[in-house]
């Protein structure tokens, strides 16, 4: 029985079919999706694994049709059954949609595509190579760690918000934030009230008030109210 070449003792159950994936940004000119490829190359040959496919490409994956493009090219060999699991050299080479995404995306390659995922950079998120339980368990306290600190970092700028406004609506002023202004705990009732109550929306409650769409969005999603 072979092991993980990282060293950390997972057992690896059988030779698998395995497609590369190389993906560098557009805006990463310096990078060339070789520099992902050479050492995936290497993983495999050291783990007894065939490489049927290798896909290089110059793509941001924060672009949403880029993003598609990536999961199609990188999922092709494995939907039509050349291959059985797919070879990154991080997460984020295939997807940047976070904690959650990662979990939507896995979900989808494991259990609807039947097949394996191995990042060089994450070996826990490796099933091809470690217990997927213990995967799950890892993923479970990352996502909860990042809830914690995105909940922590909205209460500080919420904090923030109001303490400006506050501070400018002492001195009969309004708060300024970036290149507008913040509207003042008033206006903040009215939009609520706009849209509840006369079911007006943004864009009329924004023209309405004088704010901008963004921020009239942002105050009825809970965000900088």
């Amino acid at each position: 029985m072979r092991v993980d070449p990282n060293g950390r003792g997972s057992p690896i159950s059988h030779s698998r079919r395995v497609v590369l994936l190389g993906r560098v940004s557009r805006g990463e000119r310096q990078q060339d999706p070789e520099s992902q490829l050479a050492p995936l190359r290497a993983a495999a040959a050291r783990l007894g694994w065939k490489v049927v496919e290798e896909v290089a490409l110059k793509l941001s994956a924060w672009d949403a049709g880029a993003a598609a493009e990536v999961r199609r090219r990188a999922l092709e060999p494995i939907e039509q059954g050349r291959a059985d699991t797919l070879m990154v050299w991080a997460w984020d080479r295939y997807s940047r949609e976070g904690i959650e995404g990662a979990f939507r995306e896995l979900r989808h390659l494991e259990d609807h595509l039947g097949a394996a995922l191995y990042s060089l950079q994450e070996t826990f998120l490796s099933t091809a190579t470690a217990d997927r339980s213990q995967r799950e368990l890892l993923l479970s306290i990352i996502a909860w760690a990042a809830k914690w600190e995105s909940e922590r970092k909205s209460q500080r700028l919420r904090a923030k918000v109001d303490t400006k406004r506050n501070r400018a609506e002492a001195l009969g002023q309004r708060a300024v934030w970036g290149a507008g202004r913040l509207a003042t705990g008033e206006e903040v009732e009215r939009v609520r009230r706009l849209r509840e109550e006369k079911k007006m929306s943004v864009r009329a409650i924004a023209a309405e008030l004088g704010l901008s769409k963004s921020q009239v969005g942002r105050l009825l999603a809970g965000r900088l109210d």
